[in-house]
Order: structure tokens, then C-alpha cells, then sequence
């Protein structure tokens, strides 16, 4: 039991939670709040998921509540809805052999608030409370290692790690997200059990690299994944690298845009981007969304922008090319690999630069795009006398090359005259 204050817990502790416990606890089973939202609360983060463990078995929880949803019921966990929210409530349990490196095979139920904090992966997630009799259980020195700022195994690291072999990319993240040290016992143990982590599916391994890339520093999580060589199993293109261009890498990841994470994503591939093949390849292989995966590769298509748009023009091209609506954190990313380079303030200067000519272009409302022109698609056909077809798109586009070289034939009666050239040459 813990002489730490539990006031922090007691004043964080959402009403619907504390009915639920209440309601378990009047029905003769114990219950307290456990993993992430205890830790992040005695951290003093707001947590946001609250989970509880109980004494009693899945089929009680269903019949004591009304609102149930058997989310995860051979394994003890039953959702609750209660107040309009809902609540995963698991029941004490022990776990052995775990075949597929993820699940455990056999679960068993009745084990004591010790013995299931004992099966949790990391001691700072495996501390629990308990809202009515107001104490905090901890088997295993997480506190300790909050206090410390340790992210350290429960027990033998090996294995934890040999049951589930996404808790050593967790291990790594936690490093990031929470701003901890790892464990140097617990980071030995991560090596020995890659073939356990290669059995983790690339969407568990994309989820937590998202949540590492929200981190403030997520190098501190790549760095770990490198010299363990977890980078080696699914980032090869990463693992490549030398030394020196990998800390380059990570002064970029640092330095980039949190959101999008494709900012954070190009920033990592950047030293691939004359092989965005590879790198598509590579995301596509990790589960990356189609989005995050096309706007990552649009950065690395414009790596050379701040050194080539040096005028109006280039700079509406570069506008017209990625967006408007991107335009701005993509030059944020490209600012971030400037300032890692030896010769930073010139290419940092020169990225400012072109963010400067396109917010003037912005400002003063020049045409960008096929929108902003002073004929539509309608008139080009009225124009030629002809019905839709390719030509339209065409010479539209001519139109906007022209505009975009020379802002002022933005006008219907200039645009129309051309448009009627482009049309009888398109019509040849």
C-alpha cells in the first residue's frame, strides 16, 4: 500500500465512475481504477480512459448493470454505459501462454488485485486505486518509478516481452510521450524478443507510432527503436542510415509540425525522397492512411521548393502545386530539415522566404488555382460552340499557366480571347 497522498485520485475520479465502483462494491465485489488514467492522474495529466478491475466475473457485471456491451468477454471485459459514457470493466485475472505473441491463450479468473497488476507490462501502468476505501494499491514500485521518471518492466522484462511483443514499441513510446527514461534492464530484454515483436501486426505498430509523433520529442522513441533494432523489422529504409544522417533525422522529427502527422512521417523518409517509390511502399506496408501517406510524399516531392521558387511566379506555382489549405505546414516541415543542416541559416532563410511570397499571394488574392480564373468551363464551350470534352480541362489550363506567369490577363474579356484561340488549336 502507498503512503502517497490519494487526493489527486479522489478529486479526478469522474461521478460515473465512482457510482459504477459504488454499485459493484454494494453487490459485494471489490473494484478499483487501474493502468493509464491512475498514472497520467498521479502525474498530474488529465486522464481520459477510465478502466476498472473487479472481483466480480463478467456474467455479474451484466446482470448488475443494466447497459452492457460484452466487448471483450472471454478475456473479462464488459463494457458499461453508464451516464452516457462507457466504461470497459475487466475481471481479475490471471494469463499463460501466449502462442501468437499478442494474446494470452488461457485467461483465468479470481486472481487478487496484486497478481493482476502482475501481469501489466510496465510498473508505472501497473498501479490501481481504490475509490472506496480511498487507497492505492502498488505490488510492483510504480511510484517509485513515476517519481524517478523510469519506464521499467514488471517483473522479468523477458517475460513480459515474450507474451506480448508490441509491449517493447510501447516501452519506447512511453520514453517519448511520457518524457521518461528506459529501464537499462528492461531495454537488454527488447533485442532477444524481436521475432516475438515481428508477429505485431503493422497497424498495432502504425498506432504507436502515431501516438509517439505527438510527443514533443518523438526522437527519444526512434532512437531506442534504432539501437534496439526494432527499426530493423519494420523500417528498414530508417535502420539504413549511418549515424550521422539518423541524428540529422532526428533533430527533423523534433523540429517538425505535431499535425499532420505526415509532417512527422516525410521528416523520418526525408533522406529516401529521390526513392518515393520505396518510401510509398514502406508506408503503404505500415498501414499508413491514404492521406498521411499521399501528403507525406508531397513534402518529399517539393524538397528543393525553397530553393527554386525565387520569384512570384514560381512561388503561385509552388501554391498551385500543393494548396493552399497545405501550403503552410508543408513549408513548417521543410523549415524543420533546414534548420538540421550544417548550413541552416541560409536554407532556414530561404524557406522564410518563399512562406513569405506565398502568404503575399494569398493577400492580394492572385490566381492559384482553376477557380480563381475569370472564365469558367461554361464559357470556354460557349465560346468554341462545342459540348464538354478534354479540351475544356485544357485550356483551362493553359489559361491558369498564363495567369499565374502574369496575374493581370486575369480578366474575362483577355481570358475569353484566348480561350477562343486555345479551343480552335485544341480543335486541330
Amino acid at each position: 500500500m502507498s503512503a502517497r497522498s490519494t487526493a489527486p485520485l479522489g478529486r479526478a475520479l469522474p461521478k460515473g465512475v465512482r457510482d459504477l465502483c459504488a454499485t459493484l462494491s454494494k453487490q459485494g465485489h471489490d473494484a478499483w481504477v487501474v493502468g493509464g488514467c491512475v498514472r497520467d492522474v498521479l502525474m498530474g495529466r488529465t486522464a481520459s480512459d477510465w478502466d476498472v478491475a473487479t472481483t466480480a466475473l463478467p456474467a455479474d457485471v451484466q446482470r448488475i448493470f443494466r447497459r452492457t456491451i460484452p466487448t471483450g468477454i472471454d478475456h473479462g471485459t464488459v463494457t458499461v454505459l453508464l451516464g452516457g459514457e462507457k466504461y470497459e470493466v475487466t475481471t481479475l485475472r490471471g494469463e499463460s501462454g501466449y502462442a501468437d505473441g499478442r494474446r494470452p491463450d488461457v485467461v483465468t479468473f479470481g486472481a487478487s488485485i496484486d497478481e493482476d497488476l502482475g501481469r501489466r507490462d510496465f510498473t508505472v501502468n501497473a498501479i490501481a486505486y481504490h475509490p472506496i476505501d480511498d487507497a492505492i494499491v502498488d505490488p510492483w514500485h510504480g511510484e517509485g518509478d513515476l517519481e524517478r521518471r523510469v519506464i521499467r518492466a514488471v517483473r522479468d522484462p523477458r517475460e513480459r516481452f515474450a507474451e506480448d511483443g508490441l509491449r517493447v514499441l510501447r516501452a519506447a513510446r512511453f520514453v517519448a510521450t511520457l518524457g521518461f527514461e528506459l529501464d537499462p534492464a528492461t531495454e537488454a530484454a527488447i533485442r532477444p524478443n524481436l521475432p516475438t515483436y515481428a508477429k505485431v501486426s503493422p497497424e498495432r505498430v502504425r498506432e504507436e507510432w502515431l501516438k509517439a509523433f505527438r510527443a514533443a520529442e518523438p526522437s527519444r522513441a526512434f532512437r531506442i527503436m534504432r539501437r534496439t533494432g526494432m527499426l530493423e523489422v519494420h523500417a528498414p529504409l530508417l535502420a539504413s542510415v549511418d549515424d550521422a544522417r539518423f541524428e540529422q533525422a532526428m533533430t527533423r522529427l523534433d523540429r517538425a509540425p505535431r499535425e499532420p502527422v505526415a509532417a512527422r512521417v516525410a521528416a523520418l523518409a526525408w533522406d529516401h525522397r529521390d526513392r518515393r517509390d520505396e518510401v510509398d511502399a514502406w508506408l503503404r506496408a505500415l498501414r499508413f492512411s491514404n492521406r498521411e501517406r499521399e501528403a507525406a510524399l508531397l513534402v518529399l516531392a517539393h524538397a528543393e521548393a525553397p530553393s527554386r521558387a525565387l520569384d512570384a511566379p514560381a512561388s503561385r506555382r509552388f501554391l498551385r502545386s500543393v494548396g493552399p489549405s497545405e501550403a503552410f505546414w508543408v513549408l513548417e516541415t521543410l523549415e524543420a530539415e533546414a534548420s538540421s543542416r550544417r548550413d541552416a541559416t541560409q536554407a532556414v532563410e530561404a524557406v522564410r522566404a518563399l512562406r513569405g511570397r506565398c502568404a503575399e499571394v494569398l493577400d492580394r488574392g492572385e490566381p492559384i488555382d482553376l477557380r480563381s480564373l475569370a472564365i469558367t468551363g461554361a464559357d470556354v464551350m460557349r465560346l468554341s460552340g462545342r459540348g464538354p470534352g478534354r479540351y475544356v480541362g485544357e485550356v483551362l489550363e493553359r489559361l491558369l499557366d498564363e495567369v499565374i506567369e502574369d496575374p493581370s490577363r486575369n480578366e474575362a474579356a483577355t481570358l475569353a480571347a484566348r480561350a477562343s484561340e486555345l479551343s480552335r488549336e485544341a480543335s486541330r
